[in-house]
C-alpha cells in the first residue's frame, strides 16, 4: 500500500483563522499618514482663522483712522476737483482711505483705440470668380438635363432610381462637356 500524506496534518491549527492584528499592522501606516493630514488641516485652520481676526482689527483701525483722513482731505477739496472725483470712472477710494487709479481693461483698451470701429465707409465686396460662375451655370443645365432623363412625365423619379443617380449622371454629363 502506497504512502499517502495529507497536508493538513502539517498546517497549524490557527492557519484558518482571521487574524486581525495582520489587517492593523497594514493599515498603521496609512492610519499614521490620515492622522497627520488631519492634524495639519485643523492647524491650517486656525492659523486662517487668526489671521482673519487679526486683518479684521487692523482694517477697523485704519479704516477709522483714513476716514479722518479722507474727511479732512474731502473738506479742503473745490467744487471742481469733487466733480472730478465722482465722475472718473477709473478713481477709485481704497479701504484705507487712498485714490488710487483703476487700470482700464483689455476690452476698454480696445474700444478706445478705434481700431475696429467702423470708419464711415463700406468694406469692398468680393466679387465671384468667374470659374465658379461658369462651374454653377454648367452643372445648373447638367441637372436640368438629368432630371428630365431620370423623372416620369408627371415629375416623379423613375422605379429604382435616386436622387443620389441624379447628381452622379449631371456630374457625369458636367465631365463631358469639359
Amino acid at each position: 500500500m502506497p504512502f499517502i500524506v495529507d497536508y493538513d496534518d502539517f498546517r497549524r491549527q490557527d492557519a484558518f483563522e482571521f487574524d486581525d492584528r495582520d489587517r492593523y499592522d497594514r493599515e498603521l501606516p496609512s492610519l499614521e499618514n490620515e492622522e497627520r493630514r488631519r492634524r495639519a488641516l485643523e492647524q491650517r485652520e486656525r492659523d486662517d482663522d487668526e489671521r482673519r481676526k487679526r486683518d479684521e482689527d487692523d482694517r477697523r483701525a485704519l479704516t477709522a483712522a483714513a476716514q479722518a483722513d479722507l474727511t479732512s482731505a474731502l473738506e479742503k477739496a473745490t467744487s471742481e476737483e469733487m466733480r472730478i472725483l465722482i465722475n472718473d470712472p477709473t478713481l477709485r477710494v481704497s479701504s484705507r482711505g487712498r485714490i488710487t487709479r483703476t487700470r482700464p481693461s483689455g476690452r476698454d483698451v480696445i474700444r478706445s483705440s478705434g481700431q475696429f470701429a467702423m470708419q464711415g465707409f463700406n468694406l469692398p465686396t468680393k466679387k465671384p470668380r468667374k470659374k465658379n460662375k461658369k462651374h454653377c451655370s454648367n452643372l445648373s443645365s447638367c441637372l436640368r438635363q438629368a432630371n428630365s432623363e431620370l423623372r416620369t412625365k408627371r415629375g416623379s423619379l423613375r422605379k429604382g432610381k435616386t436622387q443620389a443617380d441624379i447628381m452622379r449622371r449631371a456630374q457625369r454629363l458636367l465631365k463631358k462637356m469639359k
